[in-house]
């Protein structure tokens, strides 16, 4: 029994690559062997070449941290299926963004929004990057390249919310109210609009997937 536990942490994509070769390597001969990660690209490596290793049976989780009676807790779900049919988390950022958006407020409380900005500014920087590319990783930027026809105030809205509760889990300003994410619902409604303004047809596929993975 092997188990590896997050073996590309803080490593560039060079020795991302060079770490899953070492491990699949050397692990190739485990009788049961369990692999732990954050990171995306180094799960879709072990995803791919354990879905064809043929002789033998993979399984695939996600841990998801919340709080339970006041304490972190956290709990392990079988993968979402988006992340396991598709090669980039996108599908899966907008399905969560989408779904969040869509709750009635007496589903959620304030302490299961803390993680959202962090999942809404992954979607909303990849979804720009391929709009303004020339913009890429300046959310500012790509932001004011959004079509004049869309509600300034609700990018001046989106940015400002993001800047503050999206940096590694920590709030921007030490003076920011926290209880203000409770703003979370709203913001992500307009950001569903801002996808949805700005590539209909786009919006239209991505819908009609999340919609058909939820039905099942």
């Amino acid at each position: 029994i092997v188990v590896i536990d997050d073996p590309v942490s803080s490593l560039d994509a060079n020795a991302l690559f060079c770490a899953f070769g070492y491990m699949k390597a050397r692990a190739k001969d485990a009788g049961q062997l369990f692999i732990l990660t954050h990171n995306f690209n180094f799960f879709r490596q072990a995803k791919n070449w354990l879905h064809h290793v043929g002789k033998k049976e993979s399984r695939f989780y996600m841990v998801q941290a919340g709080i339970t009676n006041g304490k972190r807790s956290c709990s392990i779900f079988k993968l979402d299926p988006l992340l396991d049919k598709y090669e980039s988390e996108y599908h899966y950022l907008f399905k969560r963004v989408y779904e969040e958006a869509n709750k009635l407020s007496g589903q959620r409380t304030l302490e299961d929004y803390y993680c959202i900005p962090n999942i809404t500014r992954r979607l909303l920087e990849a979804f720009l990057a391929f709009r303004y590319p020339q913009e890429s990783g300046e959310l500012y930027k790509q932001l004011e390249r959004v079509e004049p026809s869309f509600d300034p105030a609700k990018k001046a809205r989106i940015l400002r919310f993001l800047h503050t509760y999206s940096h590694d889990e920590l709030v921007g300003e030490l003076s920011h109210d926290l209880s203000l994410l409770a703003e979370t619902p709203q913001i992500l409604k307009e950001v569903i609009e801002l996808l949805k303004h700005q590539d209909g047809k786009h919006f239209d596929e991505m819908e009609k997937v999340v919609l058909a993975q939820i039905s099942n």
